[in-house]
């Protein structure tokens, strides 16, 4: 089964509403999800994966710092050719998902388009969110 791990960072929970409903995305496509807040994070846990999304919510233009902390260590990992993507909810500047997909692609990742919310997502934002998941899980299949 393709393993995926969902790692965020999110300080007014709203990123974290965002990670839970990618992981059920990608859960009902059938394959398997690592969800971690990034201060429980563990490297390792990236090794051997199929898929890396990372959420992050905005701090002063720039990605939370402790996400940025682990997308620096992942870069000891080989994640050549493997699906990345990233998420952010954002008040008044979306460019963390820019940040984030330039990362993964700098790691030789095939990312995708990455999904932003405007602040607390509202039910059709989970449900966007979810999308994100499934299309996340389809492009690891192969679909």
């Amino acid at each position: 089964m393709a393993k995926v791990a969902i790692i965020y960072d999110s300080a007014t929970h709203n990123t974290e509403m965002m990670a839970k409903a990618i992981a059920e995305g990608i859960k009902s496509e059938g394959l398997s999800v690592k969800l971690t807040h990034v201060h429980e994070a563990r490297i390792e846990e990236i090794k051997g994966i199929d898929g890396l999304v990372l959420g992050s919510g905005t701090y002063h233009h720039e990605i939370m710092p402790t996400l940025e902390v682990f997308i620096d260590q992942a870069k000891d990992v080989n994640l050549r050719g493997k699906v990345g993507a990233a998420f952010c909810s954002y008040g008044w500047s979306p460019e963390v998902v820019d940040l984030i997909s330039n990362r993964l692609k700098g790691y030789g990742m095939d990312t995708m388009e990455g999904l932003l919310i405007h602040e607390k997502p509202d039910e059709a934002g989970l449900e966007k969110c979810r999308e994100f998941g499934k299309n996340i899980a389809k492009k690891i299949k192969g679909e």
